[in-house]
């Protein structure tokens, strides 16, 4: 049990919720990527498919494209990066 209650002592804080809100936010206003990228960067996402989706929301927003549900998608799928 001291073992246990060791192992959840060292996991970061996060918070998946707070995580999906920001991707979604970002899909819905590809602006705001310019007010956040100074702050969060990909290595600040916990969940590993958060952190991948987030990179290709930058990167097309990078290369002056829209980063919505499908073009992330298809960002996705061009290099099989997520998992599941």
């Amino acid at each position: 049990m001291a073992d246990e209650q060791l192992d959840a002592l060292k996991l970061p804080p996060h918070s998946i919720e707070a995580e999906q809100s920001v991707i979604g936010g970002l899909l819905l206003e590809n602006e705001a990527l310019d007010k956040i990228a100074d702050i969060l960067g990909p290595d600040d996402f916990y969940q590993h498919d958060h952190k991948t989706i987030y990179q290709h929301i930058s990167k097309l927003i990078e290369r002056n494209r829209p980063a919505d549900i499908v073009t992330v998608a298809e960002s996705l799928e061009s290099t099989a990066e997520l998992s599941g």
